[in-house]
């Protein structure tokens, strides 16, 4: 049994105190300074060990931090577990600037620390069998990708307007929010983005400071480019993610893989990775996938969960994007 400190329990936090308790494998204890939710998190999940902050906590007794506060606090609670030796996974996105982050990622490297990040479409299984089909050369070179992922927002967090969503220091907005998800993606299937360039706007959305609404498009070190697409107001809910090849194209649609390699206007194969599962349980169930990925990668097993370099290049694509519509102009990476 490893010993996992949650530091956070708002609802991100709570997905991971139900995945980590799932795997069987660790004893929890949380960080949580509002009293409220210290109290409903350790009712809800047996907890009998909590903190009001991470400066309480003996963190030379634990053996993995998982970070879940808002993302302007990533890069001190970052700093707090190199400096104590911990190992630790840290919720997306990295931060909400480049302030401090590299001095942060290299503490962690000087330390050898195992850290990763949080973009948990990795261990979706679709997601993996799009990665290793694309790997295998199904569809010949990959050198285009169009991805949409777009939703009624509000249906789904109702209280989006007073939480991090809503304001921009913390993390909050459709770049930084949902499409660093996406970019995730890309840099994980695409390798190193070079260029970007963006339009954005809070379109419908009232009661926030941040976008609702973004079109970036990146070119990677490769030469192949990909356009993302988000809205989080309209009432379709979309996740569909294409990657073009030289010989054939794949799509993720929600749960299913699809290929092609004709111009017939039919996919030659489909799989949907969530026929017969209920959605929302599949989707907390990637959580307890996730949690045992990270404990995998204490014990030194191969973990493919984001690392902290690649998080960084995710940030940077994320901050170019805001860079490029303000100054109007592709942004050099």
């Amino acid at each position: 049994m490893k010993r996992v400190l949650i530091v956070g329990s708002g609802g991100i936090g709570r997905r991971h105190l139900k995945g980590y308790g799932q795997t069987g494998r660790a004893s929890l204890a949380i960080v949580e300074p509002d009293p409220g939710r210290k109290a409903e998190a350790m009712a809800m999940f047996g907890l009998t060990e909590a903190y009001d902050n991470i400066a309480d906590a003996d963190l030379s007794s634990f053996d993995l931090a998982v970070i879940c506060a808002p993302a302007n606090h990533h890069v001190a609670l970052m700093r707090a577990c190199a400096e104590a030796g911990l190992a630790f996974m840290v919720e997306k996105p990295l931060a909400v600037t480049m302030e401090g982050v590299d001095a942060a990622l290299e503490l962690v490297a000087g330390r050898g620390i195992v850290a990763r990040v949080g973009y948990v479409r990795r261990v979706a299984e679709e997601v993996i069998a799009l990665r290793q089909q694309i790997l295998a050369g199904k569809i010949g070179t990959l050198r285009l990708a169009y991805l949409n992922s777009s939703q009624e927002f509000p249906k789904y967090r109702p209280d989006f307007q007073r939480t991090y969503y809503a304001r921009p220091e913390m993390g909050g907005g459709a770049i930084l929010d949902g499409a660093s998800h996406l970019f995730d993606m890309l840099i994980w299937l695409m390798g190193k983005p070079t260029h970007v360039t963006c339009m954005f706007d809070r379109l419908v959305l009232e009661g926030t400071d941040t976008e609702d609404t973004c079109l970036v498009s990146i070119l990677f070190e490769s030469g192949a480019m990909a356009n993302v697409e988000m809205n989080q107001f309209q009432k379709r809910n979309v996740a569909q993610f294409e990657f073009i090849g030289t010989r054939g194209n794949l799509m993720v649609d929600h749960s299913t893989l699809k290929f092609a390699d004709d111009d017939s206007g039919q996919w030659k194969e489909q799989r949907d990775y969530m026929d017969g599962l209920v959605p929302v349980e599949a989707h907390q169930a990637r959580f307890r996938l996730q949690a045992n990925a990270m404990l995998d990668a204490l014990e030194g097993k191969p973990c493919w969960l984001a690392t902290l370099d690649e998080a960084r290049d995710n940030l940077r694509v994320a901050l170019a994007a805001k860079q490029s519509w303000l100054e109007k102009r592709i942004v050099s990476l």
